[in-house]
């Protein structure tokens, strides 16, 4: 893993959801005792990812790393704040929220376990978020959207067409 690269890693426990990997090391939930070990093997000698940092699985989808909860409460404030600025406020949230959205940075995650993949060179390129990957790898066979699986994984795939 390219040093200072942080995988964060959806746990069962309710008590502790995520476990942080770093590099290398392997990570115990202190709740339920669950222990995840990055793999090596799928980061690209530029240190880009060709699948999953926890689980291996080659099939990753690229997102903004947006915060959400700063996001809604800008939007609260402003709609507060509506009828004493004149409705000038909600203008001034949405730009807000744009900007922070635009200057994000972007992350990786896994359609399998659900990890977060931060720090991690950008190519291989991952496409965004596509329904028919989730709905082939959650209901297999039975999947009625699903697509076939790419050779490969995600890594320099286009984006969905949707």
């Amino acid at each position: 893993m390219k040093e200072g690269a942080l995988v964060e890693v959806a746990c069962t426990c309710a008590a502790h959801p995520t476990l942080r990997l770093t590099t290398g090391v392997a990570a115990v939930c202190p709740q339920c005792g669950r222990e995840a070990a990055p793999r090596s093997a799928v980061v690209t000698a530029e240190g880009g990812l060709t699948g999953c940092v926890a689980c291996g699985h080659a099939e990753l989808y690229t997102r903004k790393d947006f915060p959400r909860a700063l996001g809604v409460g800008i939007v609260v404030v402003a709609a507060v704040l509506a009828p004493f600025t004149y409705y000038a406020s909600l203008g001034v949230a949405a730009l807000l929220d744009l900007s922070i959205y635009l200057l994000g940075p972007n992350v990786v995650c896994c359609y399998v376990c659900g990890a977060t993949h931060r720090g991690f060179a950008p190519n291989p390129r991952h496409p965004r978020f596509d329904i028919t990957i989730q709905e082939r790898l959650r209901y297999g066979d039975r999947a009625v959207m699903g697509s076939p699986m790419r050779p490969g994984g995600t890594a320099n795939a286009p984006d969905p067409e949707h």
